[in-house]
Formats: C-alpha cells, sequence, structure tokens
C-alpha cells in the first residue's frame, strides 16, 4: 500500500530545506524526506494492537509544515526523540478490520479515530508510566526515546493502519463521517478552551487570532463550553470571515489597525508610542493564538487586558524573536496546549469534543471546503496554501 510519511534523516532534510529556495513545493525522489511510497501493509504488533481501514482524513496545518519540512532544527520539538520515520495524517475515521485478543472491547466495524498520535508511556509500553502519561497528559509524555514502539505501519494518509488499543477513541453513532474527521482538531480546541475556563466567565471577551480549522473551531468550543462569553475573530480571508460569523462569532473589523479596533470592540485604550509602537490599555479577557507565529504571539500578548490570559494553540517549528515583556508588564497567564488530554473533570479531550460537535450538526458543512482522492495530496496542499484564491478552510483526503 502507498503511505505519506517522512523520515528522520538529516542529510535529506538538509538538501530538501536547499531545494525549497527553488520551489516551494519541491520533489526530489528518493533523496527527500517526504516520501508518498510504498510500505508493507500493516499487521498486528503483538495481541494489543488493531488495525484500521481508513475512509478520510482532513489535512492539517501541522501535516503542511512536515511536507514542507517547515521547522528549525533548533526547535524543541526538533530534539524530541525516539521518531525516525513519522506517518502523516492524524485527522482520520477509520473502521476497524482486526482487533487483537488483548485490545480491548473494540470489535470489526467499530468506527474509531486515533486518540494519541505520538509516542507515548501506553504505546511504548512503560510500566509505570511518567507521571504526565499517568494523570492523562499523554502528549506531554517524558520518556520519549526510553523506550520503542513496535513497527506500526501507517497513518492516515494511508489506506490502513495498526493502532495500539490505548489510542483508539470510538465515534459515537451521532456523528457522520465529517463530524469524525473533525474530532481529533475539535478535541485540541476544547483542550485549549477548557485551560482558561476560569476566564471565560459570562460578560468575558474573548479573542480567537486566527480563522483556519482550528480558529474556527475555537469559536464553536467557546461558544458551546462558554455560552455567556462573547467571541470575537481576527481572520485573513473572506472565505474564514463568513464562517466565523456563521459559528456566532462578531468579526474584528471597523475602522483603523488591529489595535484601534481592539480598543472599540472592548472599550480599552489604544496607545500608539514612538517607531510605531502600539499597545492597548484594558483589551480582551482571553486571547487565543491559533496562528502560533512569532507575529501573532507577539499580537495576542499586547490584546489581553492586565491580568488576563493568552492560550498558544497553534505552533511554528521556527523559533522567532518576541517581545514578551507583556507578560511581565500586564501580569498575564500563558499557557501552550499541545492537541488534547484529560480534562479537569476526569473526561478526554475527545469526549467533550463529541458532544459539542453532536450540538452543532451544521459545523462539517461549514467547514469542509474541499475533498480530493488521497492521491491528488499535491493538489490538495496548494489548495491549503493558496487559500485566498481557493477559499479552503477544511480540506479532507478520501480513501
Amino acid at each position: 500500500m502507498k503511505a505519506l510519511y517522512f523520515e528522520n534523516a538529516p542529510v535529506r532534510y538538509a538538501l530538501y530545506r536547499a531545494a525549497r529556495t527553488v520551489h516551494p513545493f519541491p520533489n526530489i525522489g528518493a533523496l527527500s524526506p517526504v516520501r508518498y511510497a510504498e510500505v508493507p501493509e500493516p499487521a498486528l504488533p503483538n495481541g494489543r494492537w488493531l488495525l484500521v481501514r481508513n475512509i478520510a482524513c482532513g489535512l492539517c496545518g501541522t501535516d503542511i509544515h512536515f511536507l514542507l519540512m517547515d521547522m528549525s532544527p533548533k526547535s524543541f520539538s526538533a530534539a524530541l526523540p525516539g521518531v525516525k520515520r513519522k506517518y502523516l495524517g492524524h485527522e482520520v475515521v477509520g473502521e476497524v478490520i482486526e482487533a487483537g485478543p488483548e485490545a480491548g472491547d473494540f470489535r470489526p466495524g467499530d468506527r474509531v479515530v486515533p486518540r494519541i498520535d505520538w509516542p507515548s508511556c501506553a504505546q511504548m509500553e512503560i510500566a509505570p508510566p511518567c507521571a504526565r502519561c499517568a494523570g492523562g497528559s499523554y502528549m506531554l509524555c517524558e520518556n520519549l526515546g526510553a523506550g520503542a514502539v513496535p513497527e506500526a505501519v501507517g497513518g492516515g494518509f494511508s489506506p490502513r493502519m495498526a493502532l495500539h488499543r490505548s489510542q483508539p477513541f470510538r465515534v459515537p453513532d451521532a456523528l457522520g463521517n465529517d463530524a469524525a474527521v473533525l474530532l481529533e482538531p475539535m478535541a485540541c480546541t476544547v483542550h485549549g478552551v477548557l485551560k482558561a475556563a476560569d476566564a471565560l466567565a459570562p460578560g468575558a471577551r474573548a479573542l480567537v487570532v486566527g480563522g483556519g480549522t482550528i480558529g474556527l473551531l475555537t469559536v464553536a468550543a467557546c461558544r458551546a463550553l462558554a455560552p455567556g462569553v462573547e467571541v470575537f475573530a481576527s481572520v485573513r480571508h473572506p472565505a474564514q470571515a463568513r464562517a466565523a460569523e456563521a459559528l456566532g462569532a462578531r468579526l474584528l473589523s471597523g475602522g483603523g489597525g488591529l489595535y484601534a479596533r481592539t480598543a472599540a470592540a472592548t472599550g480599552a485604550r489604544a496607545v500608539r508610542g514612538l517607531f510605531g509602537n502600539e499597545i492597548v490599555l484594558g483589551g480582551f479577557d482571553v486571547v487565543f493564538d491559533t496562528v502560533g507565529g512569532g507575529e501573532s504571539l507577539g499580537h495576542s500578548l499586547r490584546l489581553a487586558r492586565g491580568g488576563g490570559t493568552v492560550v498558544l494553540l497553534g505552533i511554528n517549528f521556527s523559533p522567532a524573536a518576541l517581545d514578551y515583556s507583556p507578560v511581565w508588564a500586564r501580569e498575564l497567564r500563558v499557557t501552550g496546549v499541545n492537541c488534547h488530554g484529560t480534562e479537569r473533570d476526569g473526561r478526554s479531550s475527545f469526549d467533550v469534543a463529541a458532544e459539542v460537535l453532536a450540538g452543532l450538526p451544521d459545523l462539517p458543512g461549514v467547514l469542509i471546503t474541499h475533498r480530493f482522492p488521497m492521491r491528488d495530496y499535491r493538489k490538495a496542499v496548494r489548495a491549503f496554501l493558496n487559500k485566498r484564491e481557493s477559499g479552503a478552510i477544511k480540506i479532507v483526503l478520501e480513501h
């Protein structure tokens, strides 16, 4: 079968990065760390694994970072040990076709989505698990590289894949396949909104920076989980603006620049210092940065009120210069969100995400704008990279 993956190979990485100076999406064959190539059919490494036939998979911004090798070797993530080959595609819905005798209560025909995409103590079968995994924060595993994960072939961008029993989340019958494709990204945004729950009291104002899938799902999650909060959105493209308004956000629009519009929306005071240095005194109670670049986080820190909260949901794998003085000057609470985990009430982020999606049956129709067969993944990437022209929000690749 064919799978889309990358190899953690420094020489190939360097060649690919050099080729990108000539072409934004190069194809340098066997020398590329990114391959869409034949791999062996997945098999059960032991009785605690399942085989899954994939139905469809969403194209995520993180997939794009991997596909384009758009990451610095100096970033934190580049130093993580234990991953030599990464099969891409994690926003995937599939159907169990075989379950090992110790794989739990999963049965052939069950629809599932992967709940853990990165090695953790569970997949490495390390006992006792690290403190983070024991507490349900599997994405923060402290044993990366300390144990081996069995060769588990495949990801969401291959027709079949193998999953450890700790990974699958059973899709509720109430959710169709399109909603199931949104389960993993919705779980990420649910995790982010619940991180800021203490600051999302009725009457609070929240700003979502970014109008991609994560940004728009953050709007939906915030509206569902904190219904008394006024949600604003700062987006780039017309299609994103229409979707944000359809999901109940107010666009951060009007006269002047970003800081003047924030002041008008929140009753704050915009201040302009020397050399174009802009701030607001006042601002949003919570700012969700779903872009994660140096520029977006820099603005987010300046748009939160004194004592406010900034949640970093997006990520850029290239370190950037950042003025962090607002954290000190305004006594901000800043927290990151690495996907999902176990929430304060003991439920999985996926359980909460499934409830939110069940209550928003029209959401997939708002967000899913493009579909491609898997073999046309390059066309899908081009649509993703040219959102202003394509109007793309969520792109789905189908098997």
